[in-house]
């Protein structure tokens, strides 16, 4: 996948700057880890890995870094509190752990996501940052109306994350990646009855298979479709019913991504967070006014002298100011 032109510029906030992180379910019901069939993306600008630790040298969940504070990931992947997260710079080797990693802050997490039965419903979620990562731009993101259009297509699309590499005999897989990987592959018209419990027009899915797939570590990975050149955030990868890094594929193997555009007022309220902490004013000192200056001056009555300070010394009634020439 081409890695350049990723972050394009901002959108609405209606068609979403938002990412579904998602987690990949294979036929065992194991939720998968990485890209495997894929080529290298470090330094890739989107895609980060979310850290159990500011020293952490793998990570065991990705996510999109969809403007500077606003990290879009898998509901299922933010099981701890926000301050126990640690998100690495986008694109880098998880093993130099001098790269910028920046804390947690808060997460949005829509109502109706739950855990208790698999495929999760609306595994969506969003994690606002401590600071924000330097030189970050906003992705634009694809509307429901275009991912309809392309699944209907079936129209390419990428997949970028910090997953296994290799394949197992069963889930789970092994370590995943320190650096990220990218595959191409297309949209799936086709949803297998696996996934007939997600209400429709909430996920995209995408076609995966044993010689390429994503695997674990990829739950909440980005998925990008490329438009004239510019990249188009779409959503997090959620699910899979097989292929996630196993050897086998029996069936019609997909993957489902959870969808920005089925979450527009959860990520609207992302974005105002934002923007109201970054508004709030800054204190002020208040402006010191330097103390007037006190001058003295003699004042004299016949034989009697006195020394007369003040910010405007005057002689009092009976004595006259002595002049400095006498």
């Amino acid at each position: 996948m081409k890695t350049n032109n990723l972050f394009v510029t901002k959108a609405r906030i209606k068609t979403l700057v938002g990412a579904f992180l998602a987690f990949t379910l294979v036929a065992s019901g194991t939720p998968a880890i990485a890209i495997y069939g894929g080529t290298p993306a470090t330094n890739n600008p989107i895609v980060v890995g979310l850290l159990n630790s500011q020293s952490a040298t793998l990570a065991g969940c990705s996510g999109a870094l969809v403007a500077p504070r606003i990290v879009m990931t898998a509901s299922h992947c933010l099981t701890r509190p926000a301050e126990n997260i640690w998100i690495s710079a986008p694109g880098t080797d998880l093993r130099e752990t001098n790269t910028l990693r920046i804390q947690g802050e808060k997460y949005f997490i829509p109502a109706n996501f739950s855990m208790t039965s698999f495929p999760y419903q609306n595994d969506f979620g969003i994690i606002i940052l401590k600071s924000p990562f330097p030189n970050t731009q906003t992705l634009e993101i694809a509307s429901l109306v275009q991912v309809n259009t392309w699944m209907s297509e079936e129209s390419s699309v990428i997949h970028v994350g910090y997953g296994c590499t290799a394949l197992v005999e069963s889930p789970p897989c092994r370590v995943t990646s320190p650096t990220p990987y990218q595959l191409t592959t297309v949209f799936s018209k086709e949803v297998p009855n696996q996934f007939d419990s997600l209400l429709r027009g909430t996920f995209s899915a995408t076609k995966i298979s044993v010689d390429k797939t994503i695997c674990g570590g990829d739950s909440g990975s980005p998925v990008l479709k490329e438009v004239s050149g510019k990249l188009i955030y779409v959503g997090s990868q959620s699910s899979s019913n097989g292929a996630g890094c196993t050897k086998t594929c029996n069936i019609v193997c997909v993957a489902t991504q959870g969808l920005p555009s089925a979450n527009v007022e959860l990520v609207e309220s992302a974005f105002r967070y934002v923007a109201a902490v970054t508004a709030s004013p800054t204190p002020t000192q208040a402006a010191v006014t330097p103390a007037a200056k006190k001058s003295t001056i003699i004042c004299i009555k016949g034989k009697l002298t006195k020394k007369i300070s003040n910010v405007s010394p005057k002689c009092p009634a009976g004595y006259k100011k002595k002049s400095s020439a006498s």
